[in-house]
């Protein structure tokens, strides 16, 4: 995988906080689980230079995948993403669609491509790691080879583990355990919400 660079890394931390994409309270999980953060990328389309700063560590994440890999997004987080990293790379991309067309081709993926093609898939995060299980049956029914994930965090809830046993690649650019240190340091949140985010990732 390519290297995300400090600065880089820094940056988008700083991001996700000035934006409001990271979020704190108490935020119920699709898993059930109460949290005290939330990280909300479907936002990030709204604020062009968040988007660009996270442009920017895909960018240097994917920088050693091989040129005739395809880019895909999975909906909803990982469309906006997936489609400026592609612009910004000058990489082919193709889509899964969230919904099955009943009309036209009615294609599970949109775009051009080729059975056996190589696929990097393209999302925001990963916490429990079965909804990216889920997303590859719609690549697997058409025969495209997913060579992994390249996502921008991890929630460090065992969703890494869980994608890597079933046999898939994963490169995260970074933990929510290192977002939350240099808002820390940048004294954009106190030492008791850290401890909090902390202790809540312990459990």
């Amino acid at each position: 995988m390519g290297k995300v660079s400090e600065k880089t890394r820094r940056q988008v931390a700083l991001s996700l906080h000035k934006y409001g994409i990271l979020q704190f309270g108490k935020f119920t999980l699709k898993s059930g689980i109460v949290a005290p953060f939330y990280i909300d990328l479907r936002i990030v389309q709204s604020f062009p230079q968040a988007l660009h700063d996270i442009v920017e560590v895909y960018t240097e994440l994917i920088e050693d995948l091989p040129k005739n890999v395809l880019l895909a997004g999975i909906p909803e987080a990982g469309t906006p993403i997936a489609t400026a990293v592609g612009y910004e790379t000058r990489r082919p991309l193709i889509q899964p669609r969230s919904k099955i067309k009943e009309h036209g081709k009615g294609k599970l993926i949109e775009g051009e491509w080729k059975e056996d093609d190589k696929v990097a898939i393209i999302d925001d995060l990963v916490t429990k790691g079965d909804s990216k299980i889920e997303s590859i049956e719609q690549f697997a029914a058409c025969n495209l080879d997913v060579v992994g994930f390249y996502l921008l965090l991890d929630r460090e809830m065992g969703g890494k583990q869980l994608v890597e046993k079933a046999g898939y690649k994963v490169e995260i650019a970074m933990t929510i355990s290192e977002v939350i240190n240099i808002l820390k340091e940048e004294k954009k949140i106190t030492s008791d919400q850290a401890k909090e985010m902390f202790d809540f990732m312990k459990n």
